[in-house]
């Protein structure tokens, strides 16, 4: 049920941003940085807060319902099926995160905020220079997933991902209500088919067992509910209680 709705607005948000080449207005790792050493406020600055800020309330649940990279991730697992494994590699976007922020941070403290230009980085730039960026944000994507498996970039290096498990990380901490994944293991028949559907090849059936959802790699894509004929997993909106979190960093 949940798929019906998710895939077709994650896949034309994927579509969307690329083709009106406005990916990297948003999300560029790079602009974002150059903003912070000339002092400006730029689109993705604003973003990256938001996505912050939403995480408190939603977990994960930009990356699997309305990520552009998420997006094309879908696409390539209609050709893909092989999963791409939960190693220690995940930890490389924790790596790529903190020294990309740290960089930003020391931009802003040495240089101030003087101006706010959403357009900052893509107003000024040629309509080839666009085209050349949106390609290669692909073309990062296609290898990694072709090599490792579906949704390899989620997983080893999306700078974004680490701002949404700090999110969630707090507001779990502070026992704020949000979304989230709630099990009933006594409906469970360990079939396994919440675990074989997950795209990031998470033990699903064994945290539902446990009693254990809360998980840092789980982008509640709503896989798990679809699958579960025993109807066993359920989305839910409220504080978390007694359950120990699992795969927190």
């Amino acid at each position: 049920m949940f798929q019906r709705i998710r895939k077709p607005i994650v896949i034309s948000t994927a579509i969307l941003f690329h083709l009106l080449l406005i990916f990297h207005l948003f999300f560029s790792p790079v602009i974002i940085v150059l903003a912070s050493y000339k002092s400006i406020i730029n689109a993705s600055f604003v973003a990256f807060v938001i996505i912050l800020l939403l995480s408190l309330f939603f977990g994960r649940a930009y990356c699997s319902w309305f990520c552009p990279g998420c997006g094309i991730q879908e696409v390539l697992a209609l050709i893909i099926k092989r999963k791409s494994k939960n190693s220690k590699a995940t930890y490389i976007k924790y790596f790529i995160f903190t020294v990309w922020l740290g960089v930003i941070i020391i931009g802003y403290l040495l240089n101030g905020i003087h101006k706010i230009d959403l357009t900052y980085g893509m107003s000024d730039i040629t309509i080839e220079r666009k085209i050349i960026l949106t390609i290669g944000a692909i073309i990062l994507i296609v290898p990694l997933t072709a090599i490792f498996g579906r949704f390899a970039s989620c997983k080893y290096i999306c700078w974004q991902a680490p701002f949404m498990i700090i999110g969630t990380k707090i507001r779990d901490y502070f026992h704020l209500v949000g979304l989230r994944l709630s099990c009933d293991n006594s409906k469970c028949n360990e079939c396994k088919s919440c675990s074989k559907k997950c795209p990031m090849d998470l033990n699903v059936m064994q945290n539902v067992k446990n009693g254990t959802m809360s998980d840092s790699e789980c982008i509640l894509c709503a896989n798990c509910i679809d699958t579960c004929k025993q109807k066993a997993i359920k989305f839910t909106f409220k504080k978390l209680k007694h359950e120990r979190l699992t795969r927190m960093v």
